[in-house]
């Protein structure tokens, strides 16, 4: 297989198509019950031809046969929330208050050249790969996700992320932002989709929102945002207090109370109407998610790094209960550490009953749901062959008597031996096929080498 230009925009060439048969202890379609010493086949065009028992599952002449024996195989697992751009800075930035911890990663992130910043976001992209996610909602500024997921053969939706607090702005902003989207385009393609992500109500005037809609409208794009993430945004939102409103009024940028919710205020500007994705919801309530719901909106669940940053806990029964589709992020590795969506389903599920499959699910079928991808996440004809499988021979597995429930609360990143997209390998045990994995190691090690040493606002970078 040839190796794609890891400077290209585009996706990879085209390469002979094969279908990719592969056979397991247990196949978990996370839509229905576990297939006891099952298969899954994908076809030549990337997707499940069949799912089954092995026996019943066909064996094509010429199809590549992978047998994983004591392991379970899932769907490519859905990672709706990341910053792959910001890898480098994992353990870099701790135990500052949310708006200082901000504040520093957004200096480190500047401080990255534009070689830095791609090695950064490739190397997420691989170590998405390690952990069995294969397709990612990702926010960036970078312009550097949708070339790295067209290249390395990943599957997600690159929400270019736009900044602009000053309404003074607002023409310059979107001027670039134009030129930004153009530019990804070519990126564009069945796996690599390209979306808008005005960053959050802190960072982003309401002029600026409404141009921003309107941009999306005319593209017909995919949105995200950052929304009720914090106590210091909504002091911001519904109050025109607080840290945020301090550091725009020391700006010269005027700060208004809306006195409504952040989502109420989306609804007002008309943001919700195109459906946006929301992301970290921590302060919203029962009566935001109905409106969310009513207007088409989706939400991301990250509840690993809203710990971490002392934000609280998402009320992911009540988003639910609205009928809101939700799936589970990591955050940034600056927040979170790691890429784990094991680690991200368990910690939800300490704040909600969740049975093992609503578990797999969120990680799966419901991120898929909350991206507006309606063929990832699941194991069933016609959806797109996108595989995970996880290593059972360890002792956390031994004896299970529920194979879900042990996937689901004992399995995590470190046991996935394998993940293919649209039925191409691009995880196994260790290798990346087609990757010049020692060249990717050494651009990333020098990008974290390059931020490490890059200073900080107020000397508040840990170095420890």
């Amino acid at each position: 297989m040839a190796a794609s230009n890891p400077r290209s925009g585009r996706a990879p060439a085209a390469e002979p198509a094969a279908a990719l048969r592969v056979s397991a202890r247990w196949v978990l379609p996370v839509g229905g019950p576990p297939v006891a010493d099952g298969a899954v086949l994908v076809g030549a065009d990337g997707r499940i031809a069949a799912v089954g028992p092995e026996a019943a599952v066909p064996r094509p002449a010429g199809a590549a046969a992978l047998a994983l024996g004591d392991a379970a195989l899932l769907p490519g697992l859905v990672d709706a929330h990341c910053h792959l751009e910001l890898t480098a800075l994992r353990g870099l930035v701790r135990d500052l208050p949310f708006p200082a911890w901000l504040q520093t990663v957004r200096a480190l992130k500047r401080a990255l050249d534009p070689e830095a910043l791609r090695a950064s976001t490739r190397w997420g992209v691989l170590e998405g790969f390690a952990a069995g996610i294969t397709t990612f909602g990702d926010t960036g500024s970078g312009q550097q996700v949708a070339p790295a997921l067209a290249a390395l053969g990943g599957r997600g939706v690159a929400y270019h992320e736009v900044y602009g607090p000053d309404p003074a702005q607002c023409a310059e902003v979107v001027a670039g932002l134009e030129r930004a989207l153009d530019e990804l385009a070519p990126c564009a393609s069945d796996r690599v989709t390209v979306g808008l992500a005005p960053h959050a109500p802190y960072t982003v005037s309401e002029p600026l929102l409404a141009a921003v809609t309107a941009v999306a409208a005319t593209r017909g794009l995919k949105t995200a945002m950052h929304v009720a993430e914090s106590r210091e945004e909504r002091e911001l939102v519904e109050e025109a207090r607080g840290p945020f409103a301090d550091d725009l009024r020391a700006r010269g940028i005027r700060v208004d109370a809306r006195g409504m919710t952040i989502v109420r205020w989306l609804e007002r500007v008309g943001f919700l109407a195109r459906r946006p994705l929301l992301i970290h919801c921590v302060t919203a309530g029962a009566d935001d998610f109905r409106i969310a719901r009513r207007l088409g909106a989706t939400a991301v669940h990250c509840p690993w790094s809203n710990a971490v940053l002392g934000h609280g806990r998402a009320d992911l029964r009540a988003m639910r209960g609205a009928g809101l589709a939700v799936g589970l992020g990591t955050d940034s590795v600056a927040a979170g550490g790691r890429l784990d969506l094991f680690a991200e389903a368990r910690l939800a599920a300490t704040g909600v009953a969740l049975a093992p499959r609503e578990m797999l699910r969120l990680m799966t079928a419901d991120g898929a749901a909350a991206l507006g991808l309606a063929d990832a996440g699941t194991l069933t004809p016609g959806a797109w062959g996108d595989l995970a499988a996880v290593d059972l021979s360890g002792p956390a597995f031994a004896a299970a008597r529920d194979v879900e429930e042990a996937v689901a609360w004992g399995a995590t990143a470190s046991d996935v031996t394998l993940a293919a997209v649209a039925g191409r390998v691009v995880y196994d045990r260790g290798r990346f096929p087609g990757v010049a994995l020692a060249a990717e190691r050494d651009g990333y090690a020098r990008a974290a080498a390059a931020v490490s040493r890059a200073p900080a606002p107020g000397g508040m970078l840990a170095r420890s």
